[in-house]
């Protein structure tokens, strides 16, 4: 049985469910008003017995007192064709004398709680007989109509309430597997790489909620290809420069048409580290993006961070005459982080920055404390960032300038800038400086205790 319904579509399987519960609530509902039926004529029928009847029950005990036999007296009764308004019935509750004119027959047998309505009498022999009077006879008669009228109307009502509701329950299944089979085939499209389907939302409940569930991720799933498409596109395009050169080279050096010099050589090897380069910033992506990035937290200052890099890019910021300004607020917090990876974090900021500095122009490096956070701002004097780089300024291979992209890298510094500091459950921004340049800040949770 089981193995049987789970094959039944959804369709099915709840059509069954509403025939069944009809079935069950039309059985239950012909049930209780039988029963009320019989109690409510039971009430009619109950009490004790009025002047008329104790008048008729006299006059029958006399007559038998006078035949001095009960069969005697129900032969007498039947040859003068005398219409007794009762009925006798034994100890076992079979009728044993009934009027001519009622519907009970002798030999039926009677309901004790019809037989507590009578008068209960004994003859000579000890014998225990009921007196029922004509009164009870018409309830029990009535009854007995009632109940054939009530059970043919409650038939014929079941019958009809369950033909009305099995086609409002066809009609309700419709509307809410019609939805389930537009998403069923949503989903299958989706599953096959058409992720521009999208399900019309119709209505507003649960399945409405859903539909627009399934849209959304239909739509997240939309811009993930597209992203992952571009980032195929331009990981080609930046692996495909280097590479190319690099063949060219090799090419004409084999051929004898490029002699084997030193600057050549020189600009072989910085092509490799190029590609090198970006081969590994993708590595780094990856593993952020599947947060498996090695991590060795340590208690670290970043005034010790800053120290070091601005020794490392010294000699850059000389040869582009860039004036380098630190503002480190005194007793700074230590943080509970990488120090190598911030290290990489502050580099990369340092050298967005100083690609977007003029000649001649000023870097200002700020580290304070924020509540419960290390700031640390790098802040540039160049051009400053439009609404859209704000907006995909730490996307991957964006470039803010595309007229500098031949010298400002791929495009994953600040990426992987980005993914650096989240991994320290810090967070990271851009904005325009009040008084221009753009400024990139990050956050870093301060250490217990500090």
């Amino acid at each position: 049985m089981t193995r049987v319904l789970r094959r039944l579509s959804f369709s099915a399987k709840l059509l069954i469910a509403f025939v069944l519960i009809i079935a069950l609530t039309s059985l239950a509902a012909y049930f209780f008003i039988s029963v009320s039926v019989n109690r409510a004529f039971s009430d009619f029928t109950a009490g004790r017995a009025s002047v008329q009847d104790r008048f008729a029950f006299d006059m029958f005990v006399a007559l038998v007192r006078e035949t001095g036999d009960l069969d005697a007296t129900f032969e007498i009764l039947v040859e003068s064709d005398a219409d007794m308004p009762a009925v006798i019935v034994n100890a076992d509750g079979v009728v044993v004398y009934s009027p001519n004119l009622s519907q009970i027959q002798v030999g039926r047998h009677l309901d004790a709680a019809i037989l507590e309505s009578g008068i209960r009498f004994m003859t000579g022999d000890s014998q225990e007989w009921t007196f029922l009077p004509k009164r009870f006879l018409a309830g029990i008669e009535m009854e007995e109509s009632f109940l054939q009228q009530s059970r043919q109307s409650l038939l014929l009502a079941g019958i009809a309430a369950g033909v009305v509701a099995i086609l409002l329950s066809f009609f309700l299944i419709r509307q809410l597997t019609g939805p389930l089979r537009k998403l069923d085939t949503a989903a299958r499209r989706i599953a096959a790489g058409t992720f521009d389907h999208r399900v019309d939302i119709v209505s507003s409940d649960e399945i409405g909620r859903l539909a627009e569930s399934f849209n959304e991720m239909a739509s997240s799933l939309a811009s993930s290809e597209e992203v992952k498409k571009r980032l195929i596109a331009d990981i080609s395009h930046e692996l495909r420069t280097p590479i190319t050169a690099v063949r060219t080279t090799l090419e004409g050096l084999r051929d004898g048409l490029i002699q084997p010099t030193q600057e050549t050589l020189t600009a072989l090897h910085d092509k490799v580290l190029l590609t090198t380069r970006l081969v590994q910033d993708l590595h780094q992506l990856a593993l952020a993006d599947t947060g498996r990035l090695s991590m060795h937290p340590a208690s670290m200052s970043i005034e010790h961070v800053l120290e070091t890099i601005v020794e490392t890019i010294g000699v850059q910021l000389e040869d582009e005459r860039i004036d380098l300004v630190r503002e480190i607020a005194p007793d700074l917090p230590t943080v509970q982080a990488d120090a190598h990876r911030i290290e990489q974090v502050v580099l990369n900021l340092l050298s967005n920055a100083i690609r977007h500095t003029p000649e001649g122009g000023r870097i200002l490096v700020r580290a304070r404390r924020d509540r419960q956070n290390l700031r640390v701002e790098i802040q540039d004097s160049g051009p400053g960032l439009s609404d859209s780089d704000l907006r995909h300024v730490f996307d991957r291979f964006y470039q803010a300038d595309a007229s500098r992209a031949g010298d400002a890298g791929a495009g994953l510094g600040l990426s992987i800038a980005k993914a650096l500091v989240e991994a320290h459950e810090g967070k990271i921004w851009a904005e325009n400086a009040p008084g221009g340049g753009a400024c990139f800040a990050f956050t870093l949770p301060v250490s217990l205790g500090s």
